[in-house]
C-alpha cells in the first residue's frame, strides 16, 4: 500500500465519526422532513398520501406564519445586537486586572449554565403577579403593570433574553480581547491616544471577525428561540410573541398536522441557509485581513 493511499485511508477513518453524525443527525432529519413536508401525515391519521406541494401553499397563506416570521426576525435582530453591545461593553471593563476577577468571571457566566426551560421557570415565578417579586416591588412604587400584558410582553422577553445571553457573546468577545496584540495598544499609548479613541479606533476594528463570530452564534441560537418564550406566554397573547419554533410545534404537537409543521420547518431552513456562506464568507475575510 503507497504512502498516498494510506493517507486517504487515514483521512476517511479519521472522518467516519464526524460524518455519520452528520448522516444521522443532519442527512436522515432532512430527508425525512422533505418527505413528511409532501405527505398529508398526521397524529390521527392511520394513511399517508402524497400532496405534493399543498403544504407549502397553505403554509405560506397562512398570516400566522408570517406574523411568527416576523417576529422571530425582529426578536432575533435586536437580541443579537443588544447581547454584541452589553457583552462588549462587560468585556471592555472585565478586561484589566483587579481583586475579585476570577469571582466575577464565574457569576457573570452563570446564566449560560442554565437550561433555558429552568431560566423561563424561573423567569415565570419571579414576574408573576401574585407571588412574583418584581411586580411586588413595582407595587410598592404605586406600579400596578401586568408585564404580560400586550404592551409589555414583547419588551419584557427581549430585556430577558438580553439578559440570560449576554455573558454568552461576553465570553466570546473577552476571550478576543485577551487574543489582540499588546504592542498595538503599547504604541498607542505612547502616542497620547485617548482611551476612547484607542476603543474605536483600534479595538473595534481589531474585534470584527469576534463580533461576527459572536453575533452569527447568537443570532442563530435566537432564531430557533423556543424554552423560554413557551414557558412564559406560550406565544400569546393570540399569536404576538409566538416564534417560528413554537408555530412549527404548535402545528406538530397540538394541531397534530406533521405535514404541516414539515413544510414550515422546511421554509424556515430555505430562509437561513442562503445567508450562512455569506456569514462564514465575511468571516474568514475578516480573519485574513486581521493576519
Amino acid at each position: 500500500m503507497t504512502s498516498t493511499t494510506t493517507g486517504a485511508l487515514a483521512r476517511w477513518v479519521l472522518s467516519a465519526p464526524l460524518l455519520i453524525f452528520l448522516a444521522v443527525f443532519a442527512v436522515f432529519p432532512l430527508i425525512l422532513g422533505s418527505w413528511i413536508s409532501a405527505t398529508d401525515r398526521s397524529i390521527l391519521s392511520t394513511t399517508i398520501d402524497f400532496v405534493g406541494l399543498s403544504n407549502y401553499f397553505q403554509t405560506l397563506s397562512d398570516p400566522k406564519f408570517w406574523s411568527a416570521v416576523r417576529f422571530t426576525a425582529l426578536f432575533t435582530l435586536i437580541t443579537t445586537i443588544a447581547t454584541l453591545v452589553f457583552g462588549f461593553l462587560l468585556a471592555l471593563l472585565v478586561n484589566r486586572k483587579f481583586p475579585g476577577k476570577t469571582v466575577l468571571l464565574t457569576v457573570l457566566i452563570l446564566p449560560i449554565m442554565v437550561a433555558p426551560a429552568l431560566m423561563g421557570i424561573m423567569f415565570r415565578l419571579v414576574l408573576n403577579a401574585d407571588i412574583g417579586l418584581v411586580p411586588a416591588v413595582l407595587n410598592r412604587f404605586g406600579l400596578d403593570l401586568y408585564l404580560f400584558s400586550p404592551h409589555f410582553v414583547v419588551n419584557l422577553l427581549v430585556v430577558l433574553e438580553v439578559l440570560q445571553w449576554t455573558p454568552f457573546t461576553f465570553l466570546i468577545l473577552y476571550a478576543g480581547l485577551q487574543a489582540l496584540p499588546q504592542d498595538v495598544f503599547e504604541a498607542a499609548a505612547i502616542d497620547g491616544s485617548s482611551a476612547w479613541r484607542t476603543t474605536f479606533q483600534i479595538t473595534v476594528p481589531l474585534m470584527v471577525p469576534a463580533f461576527f463570530v459572536a453575533g452569527f452564534l447568537r443570532a442563530v441560537d435566537a432564531l430557533r428561540t423556543f424554552d423560554v418564550i413557551f414557558v412564559l406566554t406560550g406565544g400569546g397573547p393570540g399569536t404576538l410573541t409566538s416564534t417560528l419554533s413554537i408555530y412549527i410545534y404548535k402545528k406538530a404537537f397540538i394541531e397534530g398536522s406533521f405535514g404541516l409543521a414539515s413544510a414550515a420547518a422546511m421554509l424556515v431552513l430555505l430562509m437561513v441557509v442562503p445567508l450562512i456562506p455569506l456569514v462564514i464568507r465575511r468571516v474568514t475575510t475578516q480573519v485574513g485581513d486581521v493576519q
